[in-house]
């Protein structure tokens, strides 16, 4: 930077000599010679407020949420642990912000881009990890829900009405909660995935629809349509709320099992 003022300062310096040897020696007179020393200039500042020192501001805000990424739980473990991954959420995120989206906007839209990953964890982490994380989603819920059911849907449906920007709809406490949780999940799912007790999972799940049969009756069976246009989306998300909590009631070796079977599910 220093350098480049000392240039332009050198280039104006020489700018004004040869006006000044032109008006010496030729015709040119001074209110010329003023304008010619001065269009350079005007024409340096347009350039340098219309199109480099806005640049140069969006560049600086690409590497300050980059680097601010780097240091945020969860992907920072994301940069050891899964380098392809992370690049393209690197390249995600400097194509928003060229865009002009506001940085924390930029980064809360990665989110949907882990779902794969926390999938393919859900399965190889630890019980307590996996409850861990799990717990914390459905206070996630619970807070969406208070906000708008229709965020809660959102949430838990993505691909149906798609997802949410939990970065800029959660409180800063909560956000930074799930975050410990996932990076806990990515630092304790080595391979491979667990073993599944299929029969424990099913009496598990008979058990814990059963007991949510008593409270929604028929409705209950709206968890297996989310699409569906008739669907009420409220009772959903509170519907998925029972059936979480629930779940995350059972000792954490059974709760682990049953949820992994439900990931695996999902991916069939």
């Amino acid at each position: 930077m220093n350098s480049l003022l000392f240039i332009t300062l050198a280039a104006f310096a020489l700018l004004a000599l040869i006006v000044i040897v032109l008006i010496k020696t030729t015709r040119l007179r001074l209110w010329q010679g003023l304008i010619l020393f001065l269009l350079p200039l005007i024409l340096a500042n347009l350039l340098w407020f219309s199109w480099v020192a806005p640049h140069q501001l969006q560049a600086t805000q690409r590497e300050q949420a980059v680097n601010q990424l780097a240091k945020m739980p969860g992907y920072r473990v994301l940069q050891t642990q899964e380098p392809a991954l992370w690049l393209l959420l690197t390249q995600e995120l400097t194509r928003r912000i060229r865009e002009g989206e506001p940085a924390d906007k930029a980064t809360g839209e990665l989110r949907g881009w882990l779902i794969e990953v926390i999938n393919q964890r859900l399965m190889r982490g630890t019980d307590a990890a996996v409850v861990n994380y799990i717990g914390v989603s459905v206070e996630e819920m619970r807070a969406l829900n208070q906000i708008d059911p229709g965020l809660c849907f959102r949430y838990l449906y993505p691909q149906v009405s798609g997802g949410i920007n939990l970065l800029t709809t959660l409180p800063a406490s909560l956000n930074h909660k799930e975050a410990e949780a996932m990076e806990q999940l990515l630092l304790n799912s080595p391979p491979p995935e667990q073993p599944l007790d299929k029969t424990q999972a099913q009496d598990d799940l008979q058990e814990i629809v059963g007991r949510l049969y008593l409270r929604w009756g028929d409705k209950l069976q709206q968890l297996n349509m989310p699409a569906d246009t008739a669907v009420d989306r409220s009772s959903l998300c509170a519907m998925s709320i029972d059936l979480y909590s629930a779940i995350l009631a059972l000792p954490d070796k059974r709760a682990a099992n049953l949820l992994r079977r439900m990931v695996a599910m999902t991916g069939q």
